[in-house]
């Protein structure tokens, strides 16, 4: 059977980098004042006291990780403090005990990245670090406190201050997830990436927090190339049941009992909605316990005859404002977001006079979107 060698050279070609212009320009101009910033300090030490090295050389490659992509778990405050300082010790120690060159700077290296993995800092200059040590034949017990640890602090300082000034979240902050009242659009969460991970058990350079974004933005993108060409009123139930504001209460729970409606629009005497009711708000209002609710919910239905009421009687007396609109045209892509990030479970459609026309659930989208992706496959 022939072998197509073509994939595997075209894994050693340059992938394309998805980054701004104005991100890069920042992350050169991070890295000079971090390396500027960590040298102009680590001499000024350096020179009252006679020291040398005052700068090592893996602290550049540190400098990349920390300006270039400070949302990188190999990037962290930690990572570059811990790996660069237990490196040098590894290196120190090869050094010392271990004559051949060639030996010690495997043994260095090698024993460099299990110890990083041993103390939680692995971060790949600190392999150049052990091998820096070894090269130079350093056997300063002191190079791993200066230059070593002293670089480290110094650049992470310069890397928290610009990368805070120039809003990025350094050191990497896990953004809590938004809790929502549905989250049936939301197929794969922070649980699923974890166990996905360790079942990989290979080191992914990528928080998990930024995983899950990163998904669910492909996912909204997905959602988006498929679904363009479908519109809110595709999707909608037509012609909702609705009632108008001076609906007596007694009708409007006759409705929502007759019909299980969830969500029921208010509209005024042209049909522009003016708010919406549901069974939870008549039950809220009618008080009292589970066992007598019939009988409260009874009382607050039954028309007041007398023209002073102490209670709501019609429905725009206990219609909610908190709904959301969307028009007949809107592409249904643009209405997963609403459903996916703010719990919403009803969306009110309006015509091109603004007037209800229809509505969506969250159950009609889920529908629109499993026919797409099944016609897709």
């Amino acid at each position: 059977m022939a072998i197509s060698i073509k994939p595997w050279l075209d894994a050693l070609m340059p992938k394309p980098l998805p980054v701004s212009g104005l991100e890069r320009m920042r992350s050169g101009l991070g890295a000079c004042l971090g390396i500027g910033f960590t040298a102009l300090i680590s001499l000024l030490i350096a020179r009252p006291l006679g020291l040398s090295p005052w700068l090592v050389a893996p602290l550049g490659a540190s400098a990349v990780l920390v300006f270039a992509v400070p949302a990188s778990p190999l990037a962290q405050p930690w990572s570059v403090i811990g790996g660069n300082t237990v490196s040098a010790i590894i290196g120190l120690i090869c050094a010392r005990m271990i004559p051949d060159p060639v030996l010690a700077a495997s043994v260095a290296v090698s024993l460099a990245i299990l110890s990083m993995f041993a103390t939680r800092s692995l971060h790949p200059p600190g392999g150049a670090m052990a091998l820096l040590v070894v090269l130079t034949h350093t056997t300063n017990p002191w190079f791993a406190l200066f230059p070593a640890f002293t670089n480290s602090l110094l650049l992470v300082s310069a890397g928290i201050v610009f990368n805070t000034v120039t809003r990025r979240n350094y050191p990497h902050i896990a953004a809590p997830v938004p809790k929502t009242a549905d989250n049936s659009l939301k197929r794969v969460g922070g649980e699923d990436i974890t166990a996905a991970l360790s079942q990989m058990d290979t080191l992914i350079d990528i928080a998990p927090d930024d995983l899950e974004k990163l998904l669910t933005l492909s996912e909204r993108h997905a959602y988006q190339r498929l679904m363009d060409h479908i519109r809110a009123r595709d999707i909608m139930t037509p012609g909702p049941i609705h009632v108008e504001f001076g609906t007596p209460l007694e009708d409007t729970w006759a409705l929502i009992q007759k019909h299980r409606l969830k969500l029921l629009p208010v509209t005024d005497k042209a049909g522009r909605v003016i708010g919406v009711i549901t069974a939870e708000d008549m039950l809220r209002q009618a008080g009292g316990t589970p066992g007598d609710m019939h009988k409260h919910i009874k009382a607050l239905v039954k028309r007041t005859a007398s023209p002073y009421s102490t209670k709501p009687e019609v429905a725009g007396q206990l219609m909610s404002a908190d709904f959301k609109t969307a028009d007949h045209g809107a592409d249904v892509a643009a209405l997963v977001p609403l459903f996916a990030d703010t719990g919403l479970h009803h969306l009110l459609v309006l015509d091109d006079t603004r007037r209800l026309c229809g509505i969506i659930s969250a159950s009609d989208l889920m529908r629109a979107v499993y026919h797409v992706q099944r016609g897709a496959v």
